[in-house]
């Protein structure tokens, strides 16, 4: 009897900690479009430094690019 107890708590646990183990995995792939979204942030700010240092004529250009980018976020 205390046999049947011991396996059926250890057949428990691993049916627990399997659950967690893809539940861990089903949520990898939704942190990847993340990373998206982070390389328009970082080409936003690279826009937005060339805008800040250069004073060029391409400024009204380079905003517009930059509303196009904001769309996409």
């Amino acid at each position: 009897m205390f046999f049947m107890v011991t396996q059926a708590y250890r057949r428990r646990l691993d049916f627990k900690l399997r659950k967690l183990e893809l539940e861990a995995q089903a949520r990898v792939p939704r942190l990847a479009p993340r990373d998206d979204r982070a390389d328009l942030i970082e080409d936003r700010v690279r826009v937005l430094e060339r805008i800040a240092t250069d004073r060029g004529q391409d400024i009204a250009h380079q905003i517009e690019r930059l509303r196009g980018i904001e769309e996409k976020i």
